[in-house]
């Protein structure tokens, strides 16, 4: 990885700063899902995906799935493998 990548992901990490309560909600979320297996997973986030496309605006919904390709860089193979497979059906 070059200096500038390097230098870009520093960047992109520090414009994330989640707030006390995304923190709670995350840690909500991850106790509601642990117990599931990753397929009742992936139909959960098919249902919200819905969900969001009937409720935002084309520009909103566009913006989430930049915000996820912001992630890519902090993923290991197998968490992008899994990204890129939800993100093929969920634009689908």
């Amino acid at each position: 990885m070059s200096e500038k990548n390097i230098e870009d992901l520093m960047e992109e990490f520090q414009k994330f700063s989640p707030e006390e309560e995304d923190v709670e909600k995350i840690s909500t979320l991850a106790d509601e899902y642990r117990d599931k297996s990753e397929e009742e997973i992936f139909f959960e986030i098919i249902k919200v995906n819905e969900d969001m496309e009937n409720s935002m605006s084309e520009e909103e919904y566009n913006k989430v799935f930049e915000k996820l390709e912001t992630m890519r860089p902090f993923l290991n193979e197998e968490q992008i493998e899994k990204l890129d497979k939800l993100l093929y059906i969920l634009r689908k």
